[in-house]
């Protein structure tokens, strides 16, 4: 688009017109739209129908169950939720600071990178800056990376688990995870000491869903050892879930070492004497291609960089 037009176009874009493009997205119907923006429902067909002429195309089309975007109007849909969740952002850092309080640093992050790396970023910001807000969210690099697309997060700890994820994120790595195979501390087999993967082949097994990379690797070692994968397995990609799994039966299962850690440490778990030499891929900052950190965004990242630095010394 040459850029007079872009200009153009820009002066007569409203904000409530595309606060109108998200909510039907989010609603399928003008009329509930209308409702949540505050104007009649004419006022919003003509809203709607002044942003499409500027455009040159239909955003929506109209079917017997409601509104539908169109191929063309996904972008705009797409670009209007951003444009929303951007501003909502704004109104929540206008209003904390009119109340006298901090910033607010949202970070998606897998949980394997939470026991040490994570905890200890954010102690040292908190030190720092004792008003701001941290919020942690996510659990799978899955997850961290769906806050990310969504503006959600500023930053997120992760790892790609797709091959062109690239092109849509900027990685920085900051370390890796080890893997063990824990059971509860009663378990038959936490008592021997020589294991094979082939000796738990008949053991129930808590293991995540096959999306996850470390239910691969998992597969893979299993192959590795000719073993088929377990009958008696239970599928949960709640980290939590599955440690409490552990603790309340006669279960066995992969997971990161700095997860189990404590919990191995205080008695409840035990790591079986099996040796997994494969490491889930690295973890690193995950942001989204071509933004760059800054502010408290920025300053997290380089407390992540020296504890990670101080873990690998």
């Amino acid at each position: 688009m040459p850029a007079s037009t872009s200009a153009a176009l820009a002066d007569r874009v409203r904000l409530k017109q595309l606060r109108l493009i998200a909510v039907v997205g989010e609603q399928g119907s003008l009329r509930h739209a209308a409702t949540v923006i505050n104007v009649t429902q004419p006022t919003a067909t003509k809203m709607l129908a002044e942003l499409e002429a500027s455009l040159g195309f239909a955003v929506y089309e109209r079917r017997p169950r409601g509104l539908h975007v169109t191929a063309a109007g996904g972008d705009v849909l797409a670009f209007a939720l951003r444009v929303m969740s951007e501003f909502d952002r704004l109104i929540m850092a206008m209003e904390t600071r009119r109340r006298g309080g901090g910033d607010t640093l949202t970070v998606g992050t897998i949980l394997g990178a939470t026991p040490d790396l994570i905890a200890q970023a954010v102690a040292d910001m908190k030190q720092r800056h004792p008003l701001l807000t941290i919020r942690l969210h996510g659990e799978s690099s899955d997850h961290a990376l769906q806050l990310l697309a969504s503006r959600s997060a500023d930053l997120a700890v992760g790892r790609f688990n797709e091959a062109r994820q690239h092109n849509l994120y900027d990685y920085e790595p900051l370390g890796d995870e080890a893997l063990c195979i824990v059971a509860r501390a009663g378990h038959p087999a936490a008592r021997r000491r020589r294991l094979t993967l082939a000796a738990l082949a008949d053991q129930r097994w808590v293991m995540q869903s096959m999306a996850t990379p470390a239910r691969q690797l998992l597969e893979a070692e299993f192959a590795k050892a000719g073993v088929p994968t377990p009958a008696d397995m239970v599928e949960a990609n709640s980290i939590l879930t599955m440690i409490q799994l552990l603790e309340r039966s006669d279960a066995v299962a992969m997971l990161s070492e700095p997860l189990v850690r404590d919990h191995v440490a205080a008695g409840l778990l035990r790591q079986l004497p099996i040796v997994i030499e494969a490491k889930l891929s690295g973890f690193g900052i995950l942001t989204r291609r071509g933004e760059r950190l800054s502010g408290m965004s920025a300053e997290f990242a380089g407390l992540l960089r020296g504890v990670a630095r101080l873990d690998a010394a």
